[in-house]
């Protein structure tokens, strides 16, 4: 059904009571001839129609106005209950309408509302449990945190110390591949200084048996020399006899001397100068013999001294042949120990290289070291700060649950149709 204005009907009112008016002035100037009366019982009726239209309008008008009124003070002590009647078909039909939605809108709102506070407290408990847990989870994190940083601030002391040991430990590998250097330098004039001396005892060897050759060449003299004394003994001896023979001959012929008388002088005296030359002899012989004694005995000592020197010098030409041996045992100990000591430097200078690098790596785990010990000071820091921040959430979400406990009460002040 179509709407009706109230402009239209307020026309229309007028209209009408303009015709009544009109008929009734008829009416009654066909009625009366009195024009006065005629008038004043126009406008009476007029009046009596346009009170009765008035408050036949009016009364209409202000039905549905209380009803809405009625209905807006019970929305406002919280009853949602109730339905807003449409019963106009004017402009008021939109207030009504208006008024509906309203109604059905704050019925909405409220119910969301409700829905709302429900999933806030819900959340709530939720957030205040995931708050619980994180703090708990922050606070582990924080004993975690400085376990940590007491652990790496241990690990980079400790590893402060090993650097400094391996520091002080590579001056004195460096200390120790200098002497060995030096050492090996030593060595190395030690072998030139042996082989020098090797050398040298070779030399001296070979001048020895030159040395030895030469008293075989000069024994072999002395050997026949003592052989030819020998022989001049003999014939020392001969001499001796010779001049015993001589002077028995003198004795002889002094003897037939002596028979003859004076024709044996003559004789006597050859046998007197036989007998002198005889004595003579046999006195020759003698310092003969003891000179050839004493040269025997010379040449006996000078054998004896050259048996002992002989041997001395065989013992020499040992000693000599062992000390080539030592040297050579020498020189092939020093040459043994130049490449042991050699190979000490070398194997000694790779691992103090390979100790630089790993000096190098403990550095940069010491740096290391002092980073985790700066990072985990900050994770420390913004965990902190995390808890810190964490206890606003909270405080912030009481004051949440307070506004929504409050939003809740006043939601609690209107009732819906379901309850």
């Amino acid at each position: 059904m179509g709407r009706t204005s109230i402009k239209n009907k307020l026309i229309l009112s007028f209209l009408l009571l303009l015709l009544i008016v009109m008929v009734v002035v008829g009416v009654v100037n066909r009625m009366a001839n009195d024009f006065y009366l005629a008038q004043a019982i126009s406008t009476a009726l007029a009046l009596v129609s346009g009170i009765v239209f008035g408050s036949i309008f009016s009364r209409s008008l202000v039905r549905r106005l209380n009803n809405l009124s009625n209905a807006a003070r019970k929305i406002s002590t919280g009853d949602l209950r109730g339905q807003i009647p449409l019963l106009s078909k004017d402009e008021v039909r939109d207030l009504e309408e208006m008024f509906t939605m309203m109604l059905d809108d704050l019925r909405a709102l409220i119910s969301a509302m409700k829905n709302v506070f429900s999933q806030i407290q819900g959340t709530n408990a939720s957030f205040t449990e995931l708050i619980k847990e994180v703090l708990a989870n922050s606070q582990e994190i924080d004993q975690s945190a400085m376990a940590i940083i007491k652990c790496s601030e241990e690990q980079a002391l400790i590893v402060q110390k090993t650097s400094l040991r391996l520091d002080n430990g590579l001056t004195q590998m460096d200390e120790m591949v200098r002497q060995s250097a030096e050492t090996v330098s030593k060595i190395s004039e030690a072998i030139v200084r042996t082989e020098k001396g090797e050398e040298n005892a070779r030399e001296t060897l070979n001048h020895l048996e030159n040395v030895l050759n030469q008293m075989v060449e000069y024994v072999q003299p002395i050997y026949s020399l003592a052989q030819k004394v020998e022989k001049v003994k003999v014939v020392v001896n001969i001499i001796d006899g010779i001049a015993q023979k001589t002077d028995l001959l003198s004795l002889n012929a002094s003897i037939e001397a002596t028979r003859s008388g004076e024709l044996g002088k003559g004789f006597a005296l050859v046998a007197d100068e036989i007998r002198t030359m005889a004595e003579n002899s046999k006195h020759s012989s003698q310092q003969i013999e003891k000179m050839v004694e004493g040269i025997l005995q010379d040449n006996k000592a000078v054998m004896e001294s050259l048996e002992k020197s002989q041997a001395g010098i065989n013992k020499g030409r040992e000693i000599i042949h062992g000390i080539v041996e030592t040297f050579g045992e020498m020189l092939s100990g020093v040459k043994d120990i130049y490449a042991e000591v050699k190979e000490i430097e070398e194997v000694t200078s790779a691992q103090v290289n390979q100790i630089r690098g790993l000096l190098s790596h403990f550095q940069e785990l010491s740096q290391l070291a002092h980073k985790n010990v700066v990072f985990t000071q900050k994770t420390n820091i913004a965990t902190k700060k995390q808890e810190e921040d964490m206890k606003e959430i909270a405080n912030a979400m009481k004051s949440l649950n307070t506004l929504s406990e409050n939003m809740m009460d006043t939601q609690r002040r209107f009732r819906l149709p379901a309850e």
